[in-house]
């Protein structure tokens, strides 16, 4: 049995993840903004034959309670094996054109928050000697589209990231 913390964990691809560790009897953190959503997640997983070791309230904006989630985590489950970063916003392109505050915005969750929990992950699992960070992309990085690229642009960086501490880890 291991132990996972998903982030975004009320995320579609983080709800099926979910259910798959589930059905193998996984010990589950959850991470989401939504604590209703998150808690009846919690309930569905659980019913599934997950072990729920903790629910905490996730927002990807706030990087400064991002070490607290992660070091929460692994107190609450004295190690992870796995961390999923499945978190994201596709924000008004619109909006963000008219205001580079609210493109900044949008960039901080998508992006700079991967920088944040990435790292915070990454040094953990460097001093465990083990573990699995997956993180969660988007084909929206691939170029820079007219309808959204604030976000693309934001998953671009993300790959790019993910990329580099891959191969720092990955030795």
């Amino acid at each position: 049995m291991g132990n996972t913390l998903l982030i975004g964990a009320t995320s579609g691809i983080a709800e099926a993840v979910g259910r798959r560790l589930a059905g193998r009897g996984e010990r589950l953190f959850l991470a989401a903004r939504d604590r209703q959503r998150r808690h009846a997640l919690a309930l569905d997983l659980a019913a599934r034959g997950a072990e729920i070791a903790g629910e905490v309230d996730f927002e990807a904006g706030k990087p400064a309670s991002h070490a607290a989630l992660v070091a929460k985590a692994w107190r609450t489950l004295g190690r992870v094996d796995l961390a999923l970063l499945a978190h994201g916003s596709l924000g008004d392109q619109r909006a963000c054109e008219a205001d580079a505050a609210a493109a900044l915005r949008e960039f901080g969750v998508n992006a700079m928050s991967v920088v944040s929990l990435g790292t915070e992950l990454a040094n953990r699992f460097e001093a465990q000697g083990s573990g699995c960070l997956a993180v969660i992309g988007s084909v929206a990085g691939d170029r820079g589209r007219q309808s959204n690229y604030v976000y693309g642009a934001s998953k671009a960086a993300v790959a790019a990231f993910a990329q580099g501490l891959r191969n720092r880890l990955h030795r």
